[in-house]
């Protein structure tokens, strides 16, 4: 991820301090550690690098789904607490589901009831959803680990780069998700697909809207120009990087909502279907 992008991270709750990698939190003895070590080589050599290269088709085999339910797992317990002081209703589930990923991962049992494991590639969209003006920049170079409920169903999701992985801890549609799900033994995945899953949509659209407005408000002027003088001396490495293709691609959705702006009031509602009026939405700033 530094490589393909500007060689920092910045977190959303924090974006003013400038990081050399993720967040961590210790939850594993040596052992488990060197459980969960070969899969993550495994995912990184024949899933992760072939497809952000562009490959369409991979063949997969039974360490896949381990490494999937060790990356869920650690979303239950990293976030378990705060659902028991919400009003977030399958506690039941959540209990239930990390435990039976937890003997599955320790080789003491298998994957019966919690065992609907999806991953989605995404693709950059030359037309983002309304109100969610930098959508290329979640889905495609964030991270984020959570669990949420919506009318009902429930879902334990973690991303980062361009790759959502999602354990379903409730009844669904298989139809809703095409050709997403994987095998807990072998199998292929492979691109396009598709989630035609409304909840899950709706969702993805609010974290994404959510993610930009979060971080937006919260960097400094000063940071903000930290980040452009850093672009400023890498410009030629920096614009041939996934970053900038994606950075590009939001920009030019935004342009295209100007474009059809030309001839509205800031107080009209802004064209791009958020609801919102054009000077809360695509024309703030202006």
């Amino acid at each position: 991820m530094k490589d393909t992008g500007t060689g920092y991270f910045r977190r959303i709750a924090n974006p003013n301090i400038r990081l050399q990698d993720g967040a961590k939190m210790r939850l594993l003895c040596r052992e488990c550690e060197q459980r969960f070590s070969e899969p993550e080589s495994y995912f990184a050599s024949k899933l992760f690098r072939p497809f952000l290269s562009g490959q369409r088709r991979v063949n997969y085999d039974s360490r896949l789904a381990y490494f999937v339910v060790s990356l869920l797992w650690r979303a239950l317990q990293r976030n378990r607490n705060e659902a028991l002081e919400t009003t977030f209703s399958r506690h039941e589930e959540l209990f239930l589901a990390e435990k039976e990923w937890r003997e599955y991962l320790l080789g003491r049992g298998s994957l019966t009831r919690f065992n609907h494991f999806h991953i989605f590639i995404a693709d950059i969209t030359v037309e983002n959803p309304p109100g969610a003006p930098k959508f290329n920049q979640y889905c495609a170079r964030a991270f984020d680990v959570t669990f949420f409920e919506l009318s009902g169903n429930c879902y334990v999701v973690v991303k980062f780069s361009r790759f959502f992985f999602v354990g379903m801890l409730s009844p669904y549609s298989d139809a809703d998700w095409v050709g997403t799900r994987i095998d807990c033994d072998e199998g292929t995945l492979s691109t396009p697909q598709e989630i035609r899953d409304v909840l899950f949509g709706s969702w993805l659209v609010a974290r994404a809207k959510f993610a930009y407005e979060k971080f937006d408000s919260a960097i400094s002027s000063n940071q903000l120009q930290v980040i452009s003088d850093h672009i400023g001396k890498n410009l030629p490495r920096l614009q041939r990087s996934d970053l900038f293709r994606v950075i590009n691609a939001d920009f030019s959705d935004h342009e295209r909502i100007l474009s059809s702006s030309k001839m509205l009031g800031r107080n009209d509602q802004c064209p791009c279907g958020s609801g919102q009026k054009f000077k809360k939405c695509h024309g703030s700033g202006r």
